[in-house]
Parts: C-alpha cells; structure tokens; sequence
C-alpha cells in the first residue's frame, strides 16, 4: 500500500471561517474541471495522460443518504482509460470520516456498478452540452449525440494518444461495472479522519484506486497535495466490450388507463381493477383522460362540467420511501392524488377546499415536503395564492416508511375510504360554487 503524506493544512475541524480558495462549492467544482492538467499524475494511467472530467453532480440511483436518489461530483477518465469518481467536500463540511468513506462513498460505489450504462450516459449529456450552470473543460458541440462523440472531440482538442485498439467508452463501463474504478475525496481542507477512514475503505470496500487529495492554489498554481493513493488492486479485469453511449432518451408512451395497468406491480394492478377503477366509474367517468409522462389526470364529471379532479399514476421515481424494484415497469407503485386547483378554480370557495384537504389528511394525504407543505396542508388553512401556484396535489405519505400504494394490507381499504370523501366533496361541489363568490 502506497502512502503519500503531508502536512495539515488550515484551521482544525469545527472551526468556522470561509474558505481561503473558493466562493462556494460550485466554484470549486468548476476551478477543479478547468484545472485538468494539474490533476496529479499519480493518479493517471500514465504520468503524460491527459484527464477529461465527463460527469458533474451525476444522478445515482438509490445512493441518498435517506433513500432516493444520489449525486457524485465529478468522474474523470484519461486517455488510457483511468476512471474516477471524486467526491468534493467544501470548507469544512460536516460529514467527515467513516460517514463519507463508509456510508456515502460505500452507496455511490454500489449504484454505480448496478446502474446500467446507458441511464449513466444520459445524465452526463446536460453538462457535456453546456446546458448547466457548471461548464465542462471543453465546449462540446450543443448538438452531440453521445459520450464517445465528445471524448473523440477531447482527443483531438487535447492532442492525446488513446489505448490503442480499444473504445474508451467501453473500457469505462466495464470499470464500472466491476468496481475496477477510482474513488477519490478531494476537499479545500485536511480531516485526519478522511485519511484514516480512506485507508479503511481501500483496505476492506474496494478494490480499484483510492485517494485522498488537498486542493491548496496559490500563486505558483492549482495545487494538489496529495495525503493517500492506493493503486488498484488488480487492473487486469478490464476487458474490451461493446457499449452504446447516445446522450438521447428513449422517448416513453404517455400514460393511459390501460397503458398503467402494465406499469405497475400485479398487486397494484389489482387495486386498479378492484378498487380504483370501478370507483370512478360509480362517479361517471368514461374513461376521459389527459395523459402524462408517469400518470394521467382523470377528468371527471361535475354537473355541467368535466374536471381533472385526480391524479392516477405511477410513484415518482424520487420518492425515497420506495425501493428502485418499485419503480420500474411492471413492479411500479400506485399513486392516487386529488388536485385541489381544479376544485378550487371550479367552486371558488377556499373554505370549501381547506376543509376537504383536512379530511384527506386524516387519510394519510399530505402536501408535498417543498416549502414544508407536508406540515401545513390539512392541518392549517391555505390561502388561495397558494393552491393556485400549482396543481396542488395531495399525495398519499402518512409516515415517513409509507408512501403511496404498493398492494400492503390495507391499501384497498385506504383506497375505500378515500374515494369515500372524494365522492363526497364531488357531490357538494356545485353547492360549493353557489357560496363560493364570498368566500375568497
């Protein structure tokens, strides 16, 4: 095992001050991907190889600390095909340590060799492209198609020679895939704690390169002090594989009625068909619909009127109370929501929509966590401004381990109860729009 050492830098840990480099952690970013040559050559495959950061705040799959999704900072790759993830932390952060090393680098380790290759590269395209706030090194054409399209470009641009013989596209999945990659924390701070803490994680969590680097410029240039570098254990894994890397997704069906019963789990299919679907029926909907990306509004019929009064769909695939097995095609969670915009746009009365958005509380429906609407909607009355700020949707999360319907004991009951108090509030809706004018 290698060890590269040198002395603490800055305050101790706990002290408060700005930091001495950087605004923020987004000029950090962005001075470390515009600093490519001076990424130390200890951690190239070669000591003149160049270094291409391709990824920033890439999207990781059920790697969050509390479930959901994830980021890593910055992935890089030199022309020989060397692969890291780094992660950034910025003056002073509170996570240090064993939490960093073997809780949030352990989850991004993970969800990267299970994430399929391609959803990897779609999330990489806004960066490449220019279309974030932080830039990559090089302007890639706006118009590139894929990964391999703008490290072609980067070869040319930068003069490099590229493993012979071998896309290194395809080498880069592979190292993903096998864990044959780099992991890196990089900070503007020395934590004694990251360094022992790194040396655990190379010495039990992985079996690529692993490092723990100072980022420390001044006037003679962009300084790495590099504090620990663990070489691989084993690079002879990498193998050449085919791989495609096109930036452009893959266009879904918008949801129907019938499409959902395919996305969702059996379970939740027979909620649809048992509980959700007659239900509406027995309100007189025939079926009319305003299909969306991952669900479809029911438009249902309000005496004279045909409104999108609920929400019927598919769990959001950032909800963090669910697994990824839930959502993906065929094993999907079931969302039921009411939109109280169209109630109150169509009644007028605000008294009338705050007292049903209580009832839907006392089911288990909760404004969404955003502005702390989870706390507030059903418990205290909203003003109108609000509601009308967006569809105004309550969705089913009655605790923090419960969200949405998966087909539990007791979801086709929860399911009854609610469309229990939604018929109720269809039914007093034209009395509701009678008083509404005074209400507001």
């Amino acid at each position: 095992m290698a060890s590269i050492q040198s002395k603490s830098l800055g305050t101790p840990i706990g002290a408060k001050r700005m930091s001495r480099h950087f605004a923020n952690e987004a000029d950090f970013h962005q001075r470390i991907i515009e600093n490519p040559d001076a990424f130390p050559a200890v951690f190239r495959g070669t000591p003149a190889a160049k270094t291409l950061f391709w990824a920033h705040e890439l999207t990781l799959h059920d790697a969050g600390r509390d479930g959901g999704n994830g980021s890593a900072d910055l992935l890089t790759v030199d022309c020989t095909g060397v692969v890291w993830l780094i992660e950034v932390k910025f003056n002073f952060s509170k996570e240090s340590g064993a939490r960093v090393w073997h809780d949030q680098l352990t989850r991004y380790r993970k969800a990267l060799m299970t994430m399929s290759w391609q959803e990897i590269v779609r999330y990489t395209h806004g960066f490449l492209t220019g279309f974030e706030k932080t830039k990559p090194q090089l302007s890639f054409r706006t118009d590139a198609r894929s990964l391999e399209e703008c490290i072609v470009d980067w070869l040319a641009t930068s003069n490099a020679d590229a493993v012979p013989g071998a896309s290194i596209v395809s080498i880069v999945a592979e190292r993903l895939r096998t864990g044959n990659f780099g992991i890196m924390l990089v900070s503007d701070y020395f934590d004694a704690s990251d360094l022992v803490e790194a040396q655990s994680f190379a010495s039990t969590e992985h079996i690529g390169p692993v490092a723990y680097a100072v980022v420390d410029p001044d006037a003679t240039g962009f300084n790495w002090n590099v504090k620990y570098f663990r070489p691989a254990v084993d690079r002879s894994s990498t193998a050449e594989v085919f791989v495609t890397s096109n930036f452009a997704t893959r266009i879904m069906p918008r949801v129907t009625p019938s499409r959902l019963r395919s996305m969702v789990s059996p379970a939740c299919c027979d909620l649809l068909d048992t509980v959700v679907y007659p239900r509406l029926g027995a309100l007189g909907w025939n079926e009319q619909h305003q299909p969306k990306a991952s669900a479809f509004d029911a438009i249902i019929p309000v005496g004279q009127h045909s409104l999108p009064l609920l929400v019927v769909g598919t769990s959001e695939r950032d909800a963090r109370a669910l697994e990824r097995h839930t959502k993906i095609e065929g094993g999907q969670t079931l969302k039921i929501n009411p939109r109280f915009k169209a109630v109150l746009n169509q009644t007028g009365n605000l008294a009338f929509v705050n007292a049903y958005m209580k009832r839907f509380y006392g089911l288990g429906w909760r404004g969404r966590q955003r502005e702390n609407k989870h706390l507030r909607w059903g418990v205290e009355d909203v003003s109108a401004d609000e509601i009308r700020a967006s569809e105004a949707a309550m969705i089913y999360y009655p605790s923090e381990e419960r969200r949405d319907h998966n087909g539990r004991d007791g979801d086709a009951e929860s399911l009854s109860e609610f469309f229990t108090v939604f018929e109720e509030m269809i039914a007093l809706m034209p009395e509701a729009s009678a008083k509404g004018a005074g209400e507001i």
